[in-house]
């Protein structure tokens, strides 16, 4: 932390602000000086009404410059949360696999996942008909699901309603479906598929799987052919080469996890996909986006105050000076508009992340970088002292009680408030700063 300049201690630039209204009339909420003003003329509240005027400037000064320095380090390699290595899991083809992130990713994965089968749930499916058919006489249901635990579901379905009419296949499909759901220790769920007004019961295991699936044995009836498996349970088969060696696995879920868990692909269908990690291309051009935002806020606000003190101007005139040659800030989608402010090409900085990611990472966040200038510029306007950032705003508002005196108990009290810890320890010799003030 910068100690002594606006980025310093928030207590020291308190202090200084309170102490400098205390300079321009005469009292303060806390102490009374030894000879209290007993009237405040208009040169007083003059006097007053400049100090609050120099408290809130220094209040956007240095809320600006923090928030650019904020935004420069996002950018910036040597920071700790820079984008840069918030690396993110993806695939070449999201048709075979889907990849994120679950743990602290490496830079450099690099991973060719080619997968032969994908692991799918057992259903059986009786034939169609149509919905509002009866049924023939004699299709009475009575037959046993086991399922893959071998937990088993008993279905008995009369064809006959009680008042001896036939049910319909819909009516009988739809009392089996409910019967077997109900027991739901079998692993299996009962559903009644219609198209086209043709319906037809269906089982389908409750999970992927080899282990999913299931049986059905017994007199199905009505609901004949369920006993025969439409899609049969099966595993997902997939191999991975990562760094020359492949391995071939299995997995009864489509879900699988990759580098040593630190990233979970999800199998989408059969075919060959690279799994590789890098940066989030769009949170690069977010934080580039808030750095030239935050560059052109600071550059038009010290362009509005460069006049408050030589500090301020001083400031500006470092804004103002080129982060790059055109050509470089260029290549990096970034120019120059005809206000004399940076403009960002979004687009243009996308092709350049895709087409040379290490030079625009250099440009952008390397050391004398982009990111690195603007930090060390706002950095450097931060550490500014005080009384040099204002100093002909100082000059202007102590002129009413006499710039030599003003002056001089600015500068005493400057000194007091960048002594940085120490003042803390001698917290209580303020008072006799109070004194000296009246």
């Amino acid at each position: 932390m910068i100690v002594n300049g606006i980025s310093g201690s928030n207590y020291q630039y308190q202090s200084m602000l309170n102490l400098l209204r205390l300079s321009g009339t005469g009292r303060s909420s806390g102490y009374q000086a030894v000879s209290p003003v007993k009237k405040v003329d208009s040169a007083t509240s003059s006097s007053k009404a400049a100090y609050e005027d120099i408290q809130n400037f220094l209040k956007s000064y240095q809320s600006k410059l923090t928030g650019l320095e904020t935004s420069a380090a996002r950018l910036t390699q040597g920071s700790s949360k820079n984008v840069w290595n918030d690396y993110q899991a993806a695939t070449t083809d999201s048709s075979v696999a889907v990849a994120t992130g679950t743990y602290r990713l490496k830079g450099d994965t690099d991973i060719t996942l080619d997968v032969q089968s994908l692991a799918q749930t057992q259903q059986n499916a009786s034939a169609a008909h149509y919905s509002q058919e009866q049924v023939d006489a004699g299709a009475d249901m009575d037959f046993e699901i086991t399922g893959p635990d071998g937990n088993r579901a008993s279905v008995s379905i009369s064809s006959i309603n009680d008042n001896g009419t036939a049910k319909t296949y819909h009516q009988m499909y739809q009392e089996a479906a409910e019967s077997i759901n109900a027991q739901s220790g079998a692993g299996v769920r009962a559903s009644v598929s219609n198209v086209d007004g043709r319906a037809s019961l269906v089982l389908s295991s409750g999970r992927e799987g080899e282990a999913g699936g299931f049986t059905v044995s017994g007199t199905t009836g009505a609901a004949s052919g369920l006993e025969n498996a439409a899609v049969r349970a099966q595993d997902a088969v997939y191999s991975v080469t990562e760094n020359g060696t492949t391995r071939t696995l299995r997995s009864d879920s489509n879900k699988v996890s990759l580098d040593y868990g630190r990233i979970e692909a999800e199998l989408k269908g059969t075919g060959q996909a690279r799994v590789y990690t890098g940066i989030d291309e769009d949170a690069v051009v977010s934080a580039v986006e808030d750095l030239v935002a935050g560059y052109n806020d600071v550059s038009g606000f010290l362009k509005d105050n460069a006049d408050r003190g030589t500090g301020a101007a001083s400031h500006l005139a470092s804004f103002g000076r080129g982060m790059a040659d055109d050509k470089t800030l260029k290549a990096a989608g970034i120019t120059y508009n005809k206000d004399g402010k940076l403009e960002l090409d979004k687009d243009a900085l996308k092709h350049a992340l895709e087409t040379d990611l290490e030079g625009t990472k250099s440009l952008l966040g390397g050391q004398f970088g982009i990111g690195e200038k603007a930090a060390r510029r706002a950095e450097s306007a931060l550490s500014d002292p005080v009384q040099r950032i204002v100093d002909r705003d100082l000059a202007a508002a102590g002129s009413s009680k006499g710039q030599d005196a003003s002056s001089a108990n600015y500068r005493y009290l400057s000194n007091f408030a960048r002594s940085g810890p120490y003042n803390i320890t001698n917290y209580y010799t303020v008072g006799l700063l109070f004194n000296t003030l009246a």
